[in-house]
């Protein structure tokens, strides 16, 4: 006989053996009983929760031929055994993905007229039911909602908000919950005790966290790990399959960030992607450990819905007392930032890294709270800490204060003028922040001197034309702000060209230059060149001033 995968091996042949769904089949069950189920239903939820195995369990019931008064089918008329086996003529199972169009929709609009063969009800099973077009939908419309008395139509779906509501609006519907840790765990464990396998209860939480609420994907990695490992398989055999994180890990890692301990965290995050490791997937387990522990800081009753073992619990009310609420709170924030750029960046341990340095420097600096508190004792201690009365006195505060040490002499004029001009780059640049028109002229000038409480800038007779752009009201003032905070203490400033007398300047206002000797610079006739008078032409220009 040919090999059957875990999954369609121990598919549930009965509503007792549903796992993590009691709501749906308790209200199946109850509907069967009291002959009150409806002409259609839609299963909605994740892969790997049942809602093809519900559907299903619910034809093999309705049509089963020795039931009674029991909701379960019996397993062994010869209805239940053909539905099991997908060779039934009274179930039809449809794959929406496939069967999509129009023409489709309208043969089974034309068949559903016809009787069953042999039990009570004719049985229509659409999976996936969210990829049929809009046409089809339509023409499934008035089908689903007045059918014959001997149909049923049970509709499943991963993504609910592609069916349109005229739809929703015709069927019962059934959410089916992501199935919980716990009893993942505990049917992997049965399975593995049906098939004689050893298989550690650390690999089969291992294999449960991965499977991420699908019972189904659980069973296909449990029956993957045994054909890789054998019939012993530990956690790190399914660690290193899968590229998961064991739960150590992750509590180390958790434990370095809320200590502040960066350089534990790089470590960390180092040897799990040289291990080979999902680093995108180490994101979003250590998302979902903080946020335990956040639910734990904040409402500790809550931990009994954590899907974690006692020892795990313990841990989390650990690390829960290395932070307050706020802390974690922004260390989760970065964190779900961070599992949001990993899906899209090139560099996902680059993102990783990033986030981790920012998630340890926010759980260890002092908090709003903390802050408050701390002045609030301090006030309460008058000021200052108070030491114990048993302690004796330190010898530091019974020491006399050292006398105070004289002033420094102030800087000579020369040690002033030699500073600035050493700093002169600097001065220009400060300058430009605030009066970036005049710092390009102030580059001819330089410090001559400083007389008592004015610094005497010179510029050489050939430059003397930029006095007028440093001289307005912003450039003084932004001029006399550099000079300043390079001396340290309040100066004035004058303008003078060499050679010449000081040119007048007001404080922070524009003051207009003396008349100075202009030191006539020799210039050479080329009006009559033949090439300037081309350049001339080419440009419309005009002969400003010509320099040796």
């Amino acid at each position: 006989m040919a090999y059957e995968v875990l999954a369609r091996k121990w598919r549930p042949q009965q509503f007792k053996n549903v796992i993590g769904q009691g709501h749906v089949i308790q209200t199946l069950t109850r509907a069967i009983q009291t002959n009150r189920v409806a002409h259609a239903y839609l299963f909605v939820g994740p892969r790997g929760t049942g809602k093809t195995t519900t559907a299903r369990l619910l034809a093999k019931a309705l049509n089963c031929q020795m039931r009674g008064e029991n909701p379960d089918p019996c397993d062994t008329c010869d209805s239940c055994r053909e539905i099991a086996r997908g060779h039934s003529l009274d179930v039809i199972e449809i794959d929406g993905a496939s069967t999509n169009n129009v023409d489709h929709v309208r043969e089974l609009r034309d068949n559903v007229r016809y009787a069953p063969a042999r039990g009570p009800f004719k049985v229509y099973i659409i999976d996936e039911v969210h990829m049929l077009s809009p046409g089809a939908f339509n023409a499934l419309l008035k089908t689903l909602e007045e059918p014959p008395a001997h149909v049923k139509f049970l509709l499943a779906t991963t993504d609910v908000h592609k069916v349109p509501a005229t739809i929703l609006s015709r069927c019962q519907r059934f959410d089916l919950r992501r199935i919980g840790l716990k009893d993942i765990v505990g049917r992997l464990e049965m399975i593995a005790t049906a098939e004689k396998w050893t298989v550690s209860p650390a690999a089969l939480l291992a294999i449960a966290r991965g499977a991420e609420g699908g019972l189904r994907d659980a069973e296909s990695a449990l029956d993957q790990i045994v054909s890789f490992r054998g019939e012993t398989v530990e956690e790190a055999d399914v660690l290193g399959v899968f590229g998961l994180v064991s739960w150590t890990t992750i509590d180390r890692l958790a434990t370095a960030v809320l200590k502040g301990d960066a350089a534990e965290a790089l470590t960390i995050v180092t040897e799990l992607d040289e291990g080979g490791r999902d680093l995108q997937r180490l994101v979003q387990e250590l998302l979902g450990h903080f946020r335990n522990v956040l639910v734990w800081t904040h409402a500790p009753d809550l931990a009994e819905t954590f899907d974690l073992t006692g020892a795990q619990v313990e841990g989390l009310k650990a690390q829960a007392a290395l932070a307050d609420g706020e802390k974690l709170l922004r260390v989760v924030e970065i964190l779900s930032e961070a599992a949001t750029q990993a899906r899209f960046a090139l560099s996902r341990r680059t993102v990783v890294e990033v986030a981790l340095l920012k998630a340890a420097r926010a759980a260890t600096v002092v908090s709003l709270d903390e802050l408050i508190a701390r002045i609030e004792t301090s006030s309460a201690d008058g000021g200052a800490s108070v030491p114990s009365a048993a302690s004796p006195p330190s010898p530091a505060r019974m020491a006399e204060p050292p006398p105070p040490s004289p002033p420094a002499a102030p800087p000579s004029p020369e040690a002033e003028v030699a500073t600035l001009k050493q700093r002169w780059s600097a001065i220009l640049e400060r300058v430009a922040v605030t009066a970036q028109m005049a710092a390009p002229y102030l580059k001819e000038a330089t410090p001559l001197r400083v007389e008592g409480d004015h610094v005497v800038l010179g510029f050489d007779p050939e430059f003397e034309e930029h006095l007028a752009r440093v001289q307005t009201a912003r450039a003084l003032q932004a001029i006399e702000q550099a000079i300043c905070h390079e001396l340290h203490r309040q100066v004035g400033i004058r303008f003078v060209v060499e050679d010449g007398p000081p040119v007048p300047v007001a404080d922070n206002s524009p003051a207009p230059a003396a008349p100075l000797k202009k030191k006539k610079a020799p210039k050479k006739k080329l009006a009559d060149d033949a090439a300037v008078k081309k350049t001339i032409e080419a440009f419309d220009a005009e002969v400003i001033e010509i320099r040796d």
